[in-house]
């Protein structure tokens, strides 16, 4: 044990040797991260200065620091770095030490081997912001020409709040690509929301509600939260140091104080709630008691009491929303949408602002994109809200209702505008991520954004169907092909990764004419409003029926079970179940609720017209999938294999269950999919089989079940595993569509940017 111990200290010992331990700029490295060549020392004294931190009693002291961002929260004394630093390019190239850290109270700069123990810049909150050597480049100090080609640099800091730095060296392009980057990003968030506030300001002209207008101040205090948090508010009052310190109390504690009083008014909780619009009341004004201390005498109460405050407040709100909901608070379900949103987009931030989560995307990003999400989702309930008021007001000032939804109109399209822009940035941003965690966030916001447009996409859809003006479908499409494409289109903009199941009857060889992108945009949302927010799967199945003569069939679509959310009826207009049987209406069509085995039910028939395509098994069969036949060899398969054998890809055959599995090592080395015939003969167990099949199997494989058991059922056998179950004494008759079935289903998931789980496809 002893030695096992011995050897994991000398092989932590070389992996520390092995670190980069001077920071090197040259011709290919145009920046380089210091965190990972210094080290540091804390002097909790406070009273070491240069001569002394440099001399060799403390230099052995010092630790490495072996990590690209620095986050020691609050730390009582003062934090020493220290690097080594190379610059070796080929001609002279301006550098600069770049360091990132929002709301720093001190740093002190200093470069022994050119100017020995004496400060070359104090910078930081607590000074003045005409110290800067460089505007706008967040702590940035520009290197002398003359430094030499290896030297020394020492970083003193010192903060009551958090500390969290980033420190690299560059050369003056990357710097300014790097400023540039950020400047359109946060250009990009303050311009959604000033469009925001723009809309609220609107909204309360033409309502005279109190809630728009605190609702707008609460946008304009996040907006200029975001600007501290950037330095970009000390450039006002540049020989004034601490000025930004307490802005960013006023505007984090503003904020908090107008949500909590929009909170009251969005619910009506003096009339819903009586007794929770007191203690939301309390709250609010002791939000603002503290705002107002922490705005004059910021430096005498401790930070941790703020950041208590908002997270106790966006508990007490979420408390407060999911109490609503539970009451049927009117508009409540957007409310408890919204507080989640910010409650869990707080929590991270905080957790990266004291080093739980070294993060500095969300550090820097996380809170104000966070409040544009619940901002968004805010905007849609005063959308709803507000609908009957403005067409009150329309009445009494003469309006049509026409001009409401050329209001709704002109809204959607000045949120797509923005919208296209975050699409962009995005992209560009994703182009720049420096860490590969940075991904996950950045796909999340990829995520919301495909949410925000489909929600506009449900206001044209209102607006196209006030006006009748949907556009005539240019070309068919094939019925199979658009539930496909609705498929994708739901795995685009769900967030909780979701069980679906789609199951199709009658659906081969049809083609939609009329209304195929309206049909598929109702899938979508059917999709969305009963989705399960659990493992619970929700089952879609379309059934087709006979056509008339006049080339119209009805499409039937059932889902279930339904989520207890989900009610049939409701007292006003939202975007849900109400904007359902909106679209269903226009389609003509019906919507029925039953009830089967306590599961409620979900039943809409729609008259579509279409016409018959005469297609054969060759056409579907032309993907590139496999067709792999396992049992022995009887009657049953010879008839499957002389009906597959056409197949434009291989036809393969086993009988003993280590060549199948053989065949199928190695999943992420084969080119195409595979539908695996599974018969039940020759004395195997097909779901024994099935489960050591599993974790070889590709998302896109299906597998069928041929069996002789006439009383085994679709459900039992998808429960074991299965994809599809096949008597033997229909596969004359069905085995050929059950295929074609499969080979789509398996493309879909070949195609589809989230592939679907399943519970017992998991390596052992």
């Amino acid at each position: 044990m002893l030695r096992f111990i011995l050897l994991l200290l000398f092989f932590a010992s070389n992996l520390a040797l092995g670190k980069t331990n001077i920071a090197i700029i040259d011709d290919t490295h145009s920046s380089f991260n210091i965190g990972q060549s210094a080290s540091y020392y804390i002097d909790e004294s406070k009273t070491l200065d240069y001569d002394e931190i440099s001399s060799d009693e403390y230099t052995k002291r010092f630790r490495p620091l072996a990590r690209d961002y620095m986050q020691f929260g609050i730390t009582k004394g003062n934090i020493w770095i220290r690097t080594e630093a190379a610059i070796q390019t080929s001609i002279p190239t301006p550098i600069l030490l770049d360091i990132s850290a929002p709301r720093l109270q001190e740093l002190d700069l200093f470069l022994p081997n050119l100017f020995g123990g004496q400060i070359q810049a104090e910078l930081g909150g607590a000074r003045p912001y005409a110290n800067l050597p460089i505007d706008g480049l967040s702590y940035a100090y520009p290197l002398p020409s003359n430094i030499p080609p290896i030297f020394t640099i020492y970083i003193k800091m010192s903060s009551h709040l958090p500390i969290n730095a980033n420190m690299e060296l560059k050369t003056l392009s990357q710097a300014s690509n790097d400023a540039r980057n950020e400047t359109l990003f946060t250009g990009l968030l303050i311009g959604v929301l000033i469009t925001l506030f723009v809309s609220n300001v609107f909204f309360f002209v033409r309502t005279t509600r109190t809630m728009y207008l605190i609702y707008g101040g609460m946008l304009v205090s996040i907006a200029i939260l975001h600007l501290t948090l950037h330095d970009l508010i000390a450039q006002l009052f540049p020989y004034h140091p601490g000025i930004q310190e307490r802005v960013y109390n006023l505007a984090a504690l503003g904020s908090l104080t107008a949500i909590v009083f929009f909170s009251r008014l969005y619910l009506d909780t003096k009339r819903h709630l009586p007794i929770m619009d007191k203690l939301l009341f309390f709250i609010g004004s002791s939000n603002a008691i503290l705002s107002i201390l922490f705005t004059l005498i910021p430096d005498k109460i401790n930070i941790m009491i703020l950041s208590a405050s908002a997270v106790i407040t966006l508990i007490i709100l979420t408390f407060h929303a999911v109490y609503a909901f539970v009451k049927n608070v009117p508009y409540s379900s957007y409310y408890l949408t919204a507080r989640i949103v910010l409650f869990t987009g707080h929590f991270a931030w905080i957790l990266s602002v004291y080093g739980v989560i070294p993060s500095p995307l969300i550090l820097e990003w996380g809170l104000t994109v966070t409040i544009i999400l619940e901002a968004l989702i805010h905007f849609t309930g005063m959308i709803a809200q507000t609908t009957p008021l403005l067409q009150k007001y329309a009445h009494r000032r003469g309006y049509s209702q026409a001009e409401m939804f050329d209001l709704l109109s002109d809204l959607s399209s000045r949120l797509r505008r923005q919208i296209n822009v975050i699409s962009g940035v995005l992209k560009q941003v994703n182009h720049v991520a420096k860490n590969a965690d940075d991904g996950f966030y950045i796909q999340a916001g990829e995520m919301a954004n495909q949410n925000v447009k489909s929600l506009i996409e449900r206001v044209d859809v209102l607006t196209d169907i006030k006006d009748n003006k949907f556009h005539e479908q240019v070309t068919p499409l094939a019925l199979t092909k658009l539930l496909d494409e609705a498929y994708e289109a739901f795995q685009l903009v769900d967030q909780d990764n979701t069980s679906l199941n789609i199951h199709s009857n009658n659906i081969e060889r049809v083609e939609v004419l009329q209304n195929a992108p309206l049909i598929k945009h109702l899938i979508v949302v059917l999709a969305q409003e009963f989705k399960h927010f659990t493992d619970q799967p929700l089952n879609m199945n379309f059934i087709r029926h006979d056509i008339n003569r006049e080339g119209i069939t009805m499409l039937e679509i059932e889902c279930y079970p339904l989520p207890i959310r989900a009610y049939s009826h409701y007292s006003h207009f939202d975007l849900g179940l109400s904007y359902i049987k909106l679209i269903i209406e226009h389609l003509r069509g019906k919507l029925l609720e039953t009830e089967n085995d306590q599961d409620r039910i979900i039943n809409i028939q729609v008259p579509i017209r279409v016409h018959l395509r005469q297609t054969t098994m060759q056409d579907h069969l032309s993907e590139p999938f496999d067709i792999v036949l396992f049992g022995q060899s009887d009657e049953d398969m010879q008839t499957a294999h002389f009906l597959t054998y056409k197949h434009s890809n291989k036809i393969e055959q086993f009988s003993e269950l280590d060549a199948l599995l053989g065949y199928f090592q190695n999943p992420d080395q084969r080119q195409s999919g595979s539908i695996i015939l599974v018969f039940d003969n020759g004395g195997h167990i097909p779901h024994v089989t099935l489960q050591r099949l599993l974790p070889l199997m590709r998302d896109e494989d299906q597998c069928l079940l041929i069996s002789k058991n006439v009383k085994m059922s679709l459900d039992y056998a998808q429960k074991l595993g299965f994809d599809d179950l096949l008597s033997s004494a229909e596969i004359n008759d069905q085995l050929e569509t059950r295929l074609i079935k499969l080979i789509q289903k398996g493309a879909r998931f070949k195609s589809s940017p989230l592939s679907k789980i399943k519970a017992l496809r998991k390596s052992p």
